[in-house]
């Protein structure tokens, strides 16, 4: 399996994990928080919505300018040492909890029912972007952090803290909904 079939395969498991998630919970029980000052699993997903956005907005262009230039890859991505321990640090279950920032936190869920088919098309969309950047460089192109502008990796990286960062939350959102 190569390093994006891997991804690809992460976030589809993802997918599957967040409408199972939805489909097992009653409306009540996916929008209560399980204590105060803690995300209800509704805001977990939200939150990895809201995190999507922010990363396709960054991932897009970058794919399309790899794409327009012919940058491709001959063989493996690197992940550079920043991202390895991202990914170390995110991964299910927390180590630590890390301090969300206010553009990212879940505060206003206009409709609950939607969160889980907004997942599911956020999905579709960064799986279309891993489809059309296969074969490039992705590990030569770097994009600042939505959550740090100070903080920099590769498109590869991205795609692998998405997939991370997803596990983590929908790990939250299944004990915050008691399902764990």
């Amino acid at each position: 399996m190569t390093q994006l079939e891997t991804v690809t395969e992460e976030l589809k498991q993802a997918t599957k994990r967040a409408v199972e998630i939805g489909r097992r919970l009653p409306a009540d029980d996916f929008v209560k928080p399980p204590a105060p000052k803690r995300w209800s699993p509704a805001e977990c997903i939200e939150h990895l919505n809201l995190t999507s956005k922010a990363f396709l907005a960054r991932i897009e262009p970058g794919v399309r300018e790899l794409r327009e230039t012919s940058q491709h890859s001959p063989g493996r991505y690197r992940l550079e040492w920043k991202a390895r321990v991202l990914r170390w640090l995110l991964e299910p279950p927390a180590r630590m909890r890390i301090p969300t920032p206010a553009a990212f936190q879940p505060v206003q869920l206009d409709n609950p029912a939607r969160v889980i088919d907004d997942f599911v098309g956020l999905q579709d969309r960064l799986l279309e972007q891993i489809r059309l950047a296969d074969g490039l460089a992705l590990d030569r192109y770097l994009i600042a952090s939505p959550f740090s502008e100070n903080v920099k990796y590769n498109l590869y990286a991205a795609f692998v803290l998405i997939a991370v960062h997803e596990r983590r939350h929908l790990w939250q959102a299944a004990r915050a909904g008691a399902l764990e």
